[in-house]
């Protein structure tokens, strides 16, 4: 007997068949223009830019303050104040206890520089690919697949019309979207300990510069005055230095906390970001195919 020619047998789609077909085509449309109004629209750009700035004014803010700080340790390193309570000399040398926190306070204001810069850079490319010509190529790009998709007796160029309509979509939205997942992570997680690192900076530096000493060492007594008893200014001072000292290592682990958000906000969050896209626009471009 002879078996059937493979060829010549053509299966003809069933009516379930026609109607996922309809219904991915619907779906597909309805995802299509309303990425296109997105894209017109602004609502998600404008929240990218907000919650960018945000954190841009805060990582300026942060340097800032690392720079207030290393000019008020550059200032206070130099301060050797000698008295005589009690009839005992004692000289207070500052340079020892802020010499570690110098160290890292100037490689911490490039780190904070370049989280600047980073920052500076998402807020121009989500405004540079938020343009009206982006949004044309785009919305015209799509137009023209929808005709195809819906053209009766179909293209050959459908597949292609759709991976460019894919890669548009990639190019217009990926910036966004990875800055508004990153501010929404930032807001939840890190902002909270970012500002409580810059008020322990900032109270350190206030500290810092009660050693610095306009004219006389009488004035230093001055100062100490408030909080330290006269009777026993050696312990006290000796006191007044063992805080210095805590108040440094605060400030060291204020500095190591913001250094870790940093790199978590403008490094790898980002990364992350831009694989996840990648990863899905790999996996459409798949089912495109």
């Amino acid at each position: 007997m002879p078996e059937p020619d493979s060829t010549t047998l053509v299966t003809p789609p069933t009516d379930r068949d026609k109607y996922q077909s309809r219904l991915t085509r619907v779906f597909l449309t309805a995802g299509l223009l309303t990425l296109v109004a997105a894209s017109w629209s602004g609502f998600l750009d404008n929240n990218a830019q907000t919650t960018t700035e945000a954190s841009f004014k805060r990582a300026l803010a942060t340097f800032a303050l690392a720079r207030g700080l290393n000019g008020v340790i550059s200032v206070a390193q130099g301060t050797e104040i000698a008295i005589q309570p009690l009839g005992v000399g004692l000289t207070i040398t500052a340079g020892e206890i802020l010499d570690p926190l110098n160290d890292l306070v100037e490689r911490f204001s490039w780190l904070a520089l370049v989280a600047c810069a980073s920052l500076g850079t998402q807020m121009l490319m989500t405004e540079l690919l938020s343009n009206v010509w982006i949004s044309s190529l785009l919305s015209v790009t799509v137009l023209a697949y929808l005709f195809v998709l819906w053209w009766p007796k179909g293209f050959a160029g459908r597949e292609i019309l759709l991976k460019i309509c894919l890669l548009l979509v990639f190019i217009r939205f990926v910036f966004t979207v990875v800055t508004l997942a990153s501010g929404w992570i930032n807001s939840a997680v890190l902002v909270d300990r970012q500002e409580a690192s810059m008020e322990r900076i900032a109270q350190t530096t206030e500290n810092i510069e009660l050693l610095q000493v306009e004219d006389t060492d009488a004035s230093l007594l001055e100062r100490f005055s408030t909080f330290l008893d006269e009777q026993r200014q050696v312990f006290d001072v000796r006191a007044q230095l063992l805080a210095l000292k805590e108040r440094v290592e605060s400030a060291i682990e204020a500095l190591v906390d913001l250094i870790i958000v940093f790199v978590v906000q403008t490094l790898i969050l980002p990364i992350l970001g831009l694989f996840a896209s990648v990863r899905v626009l790999k996996r459409v471009w798949r089912w495109a195919t």
